[in-house]
């Protein structure tokens, strides 16, 4: 962990609807070399969305988590902001909702 703010990359921010293509996660922009680097996740919309990271546009879409049910992805809160720092090879999103189509700004940087 770092003391510094986080710094984004330059031209780096993506903002998806919240309804990633199976077989067609976008890759992360200006995304550097090498592991540790870091993503900030703000989700604008006002529903929670689930979120996945992978090396491959063809990725398993993320698993909404079910009460009760088996192990899900990640959620975002509506209208939170995230800092995750991702594992190598991991240059792909993909993101899934259970209703509506939120966007999600995804931007690559460093810092947290």
């Amino acid at each position: 962990m770092s003391d510094l703010a986080f710094r984004a990359v330059p031209n780096s921010t993506l903002r998806l609807s919240a309804a990633t293509v199976l077989g067609a996660a976008p890759t992360l922009a200006n995304l550097p070399a090498g592991s540790g680097t870091q993503v900030r996740i703000y989700n604008r919309g006002s529903v929670p969305v689930s979120i996945e990271f992978g090396a491959k546009a063809d990725m398993a879409l993320p698993v909404l988590p079910v009460a009760g049910g088996a192990a899900g992805a990640q959620s975002i809160p509506p209208g939170a902001v995230e800092v995750q720092t991702l594992q190598q090879g991991q240059r792909h999103v993909a993101i899934a909702v259970a209703s509506g189509t939120p966007d999600v700004e995804i931007t690559t940087g460093s810092g947290i």
